[in-house]
């Protein structure tokens, strides 16, 4: 009986031990974080007729001990025709160590401790009777754009969601 109830007390304590390590290595994986109130103002890149392209830079940091992985990266952008339709905006993420110029997010590790930042980058084109770009970006109002980002640490794969906000007056500013 001693030997059935020194048996069942560690198989509990072996248990208790993997339910904590388990528990850990949830608690890093959060530690991936995204600082979208420190990205930085839209920046145009190029503008003509035809196209305005601009960017802005939302930095995260890894503040695990552990090793995690950007899988995949992309931005959804809240601007339906309800609320206007004289431009189309795209949006593609790139890490500035995997710049690409196709929709394509180049998966990449993050090292424990790296502190960097995720490039958005915007093409805007006008449409539905706006002559130019710049006519068309002027006549935006604002526009909520969100961030997803899939990754993953020690455990299972999840995803971020960071809702940014690209004002109407941070727009005008790129093509005054």
């Amino acid at each position: 009986m001693i030997v059935l109830g020194i048996i069942l007390v560690l198989l509990a304590l072996v248990v208790l031990f993997t339910l904590r390590l388990i528990s850990r290595h949830a608690a890093a994986d959060k530690q991936l974080v995204f600082y979208k109130e420190k990205r930085t103002q839209a920046k145009l890149l190029s503008k003509t007729e035809d196209k305005v392209v601009f960017s802005m830079d939302v930095p995260y940091e890894n503040k695990s001990s552990s090793e995690a992985i950007f899988l995949d990266a992309f931005v959804r952008i809240y601007l339906p025709d309800e609320q206007y339709n004289g431009a189309l905006l795209r949006g593609r993420v790139n890490h500035p160590q995997a710049p690409r110029t196709d929709d394509y997010f180049e998966a990449r590790l993050v090292p424990p401790g790296e502190k960097d930042h995720l490039t958005v980058t915007f093409e805007l084109t006008p449409r539905n009777g706006k002559k130019t770009a710049k006519e068309a970006l002027l006549g935006m109002p604002d526009v909520e754009v969100a961030l997803y980002v899939e990754r993953r640490g020690r455990m299972e794969l999840f995803h971020n969601k960071e809702n940014i906000l690209l004002t109407k007056e941070e727009l005008q500013k790129l093509v005054k």
